[in-house]
């Protein structure tokens, strides 16, 4: 009668173990589909084995968490878990076992940047693999291997790893498109072109035979900026508006942000500014939609630094009221560096902006050389600038002209360059000088121009411009809101522009601007300025400087 309960019993423990391996099953099916029915089943089957004293099912339990907790950033959970699970797979001798562990805590310390702590998982990881045989697993590993490499900017190791992954036998498209394609970044980043270009293609097509939609994108984008590079920018744009329309099709905004850069810096190499602008705006607009996605991510990063030590540590922190302190030090440095990230990443994209807005300035041997004895104060708040200089020079006459164009920012740089693109279309290639009509020209053109943006046409642009005949010594001076001021025999007398900006009617009425001719002598100066000396604050009472106080200067 007892051996027939203790048979029974033995009978209902084999049941419960069994229905913990199919539950565990389907939590693996789940982990990619419904993360969260997924863990739901784990710690069901976690808490079977914990009651049933079924060590395996409690360890495979514990690695089901970990990776489902990993899919969705839950770094502090996934690593609780993986420290757990490793310890019970080195009481089972289950190899696997352990290098799923290091796999996840892998991850975990790419998460935080470590490559060191990540490399050192990796190794581990690959040795316990190749023990097991386990090919699939093995090249995943080789992989990330190289990747961590990469990250750590040791790109002969990383090749060498990447390329180790192509001497397996029976290699899936999947696998292939993704190895090619980080040779191919590697020898990118050793600005070897030739061979980053032949790796980058193989990827494409191994990509675009399994479908690989990022590794397409990847690829394109790649091909486009080496295209770039070789001032092939047309060639570039194709390839650009390839990856955007599959980023489109598959809502990745991280790869449709990323384009939307080396679309502005092929349109600018073309000239074509105001497509520059529009994608560069696009970028900035995407750029700070994915900041807030990613100080969201920063966040949960913080809060995981905040507890690190006491997920390595938990029998003893509870005593050691100093790491308190610590992890709070830890979390300040965090948020400290983490600003600094943020302000470098707009602050290169600003000086982006600048680069593009100094190919219009004059050079200062062009200055010299056409107006001897001038200068030119230019110093703007920002590092970019709505305001620039303008000289050029047409048979004996020197036109020179200071624009301020009212937007603020990157948008009032970029008006800039509109306006100095008009400029060049009036003055040099129309071979109008006559400064009434440069102005009247040039208001046309920006008005056709923003017609379809009010917001533009409003802010317009403030000039003022004159044209020098080198041999009679005349001078012509139109403004747009400038004046003209000139010293001569000791006296300060200032010609004013008409009180019209260009292109900012807010009702569209006809613009007439007035023309001025004078005759200068030897020994006469003459001066433009934006409102940039007028505006600024300053003296005894901190009050703006003004047009009055900037004719005593």
């Amino acid at each position: 009668m007892n051996k027939k309960v203790e048979i029974e019993e033995q009978g209902n423990v084999i049941s419960v173990l069994k229905k913990i391996d199919e539950i565990l099953e389907k939590s693996n099916q789940l982990k990619d589909k419904d993360v969260k029915l997924s863990i739901e089943l784990a710690i069901e089957a976690k808490l079977l084995s914990e009651e049933h004293f079924y060590t395996k099912g409690l360890a495979n339990s514990l690695i089901h968490l970990g990776k489902s907790y990993q899919n969705i950033s839950n770094y502090g959970e996934a690593m609780k878990c993986a420290l757990q699970a490793i310890e019970l797979f080195k009481g089972l001798n289950d190899t696997f076992g352990e290098s799923v562990c290091l796999d996840i805590l892998g991850g975990v310390y790419n998460f935080l940047g470590d490559y060191n702590k990540r490399l050192d998982c990796n190794l581990k990881c690959l040795e316990l693999r190749e023990k097991a045989n386990d090919v699939s697993a093995q090249l995943t590993t080789i992989n990330n291997i190289g990747d961590t490499y990469m990250a750590m900017g040791d790109f002969d190791n990383a090749l060498k790893y990447f390329k180790h992954c192509l001497s397996f036998p029976d290699l899936t498209h999947h696998i292939q498109a993704i190895v090619y394609y980080n040779i191919g970044e590697v020898y990118y980043c050793l600005k070897d072109y030739e061979l980053a270009e032949k790796n980058i293609a193989k990827g494409l097509i191994f990509g675009i035979s399994c479908n690989y939609w990022q590794i397409i994108i990847a690829s394109y984008q790649m091909q486009a900026r080496m295209l770039i590079l070789q001032q092939k920018n047309e060639q570039a744009l194709l390839l650009l508006n390839k990856a955007l329309d599959l980023s489109i099709k598959n809502s990745s905004k991280e790869e449709e942000y990323s384009l939307y850069r080396y679309f502005s810096e092929a349109y600018n190499n073309l000239e074509l500014y105001q497509k520059a602008y529009s994608f560069l705006n696009k970028y900035n607009q995407l750029k700070e939609e994915l900041l807030n996605d990613n100080n969201a991510q920063q966040l949960k990063k913080i809060e995981f630094e905040f507890q690190f030590k006491s997920i390595q540590n938990e029998a003893v922190v509870t005593k050691e009221k100093n790491k308190l302190l610590t992890r709070a030090f830890n979390q300040i440095e965090l948020q400290r560096n983490e600003i600094e990230e943020i302000n470098l990443s707009i602050t290169d994209s600003i000086r982006y902006a600048k680069r593009i807005q100094d190919t219009i300035l004059p050079s200062k041997e062009k200055i010299n050389k056409t107006l001897k004895d001038s200068f030119v104060f230019y110093q703007p708040k920002d590092i970019v600038s709505g305001d620039f200089y303008w000289v050029e020079e047409v048979a004996d006459n020197v036109i020179f002209s200071v624009v301020d164009c009212t937007g603020h920012g990157v948008p009032g740089a970029f008006v800039s360059l509109i306006a100095s693109n008009a400029l060049h279309k009036v003055v040099l290639e129309k071979q109008i000088i006559k400064p009434a009509t440069i102005i009247s020209e040039i208001n046309e053109i920006v008005t056709k121009l923003f017609e379809s943006s009010e917001e533009y046409i409003r802010d317009g642009m403030d000039m003022g411009i004159c044209t020098w005949n080198k041999k009679n010594g005349s001078l012509q001076f139109a403004g747009a809101f400038n004046s003209l001021f000139i010293y001569s025999d000791n006296q300060l007398s200032e010609i004013k522009g008409n009180r019209e900006s260009i292109g900012s009617s807010i009702y569209q009425h006809e613009k007439n601007f007035n023309n001025h001719t004078i005759n200068t002598k030897s020994g006469d100066m003459v001066f433009l300025s934006s409102d940039g000396f007028p505006d600024q604050f300053g003296g005894e009472k901190g009050k703006k400087l003004k047009w009055i106080g900037f004719k005593e200067v």
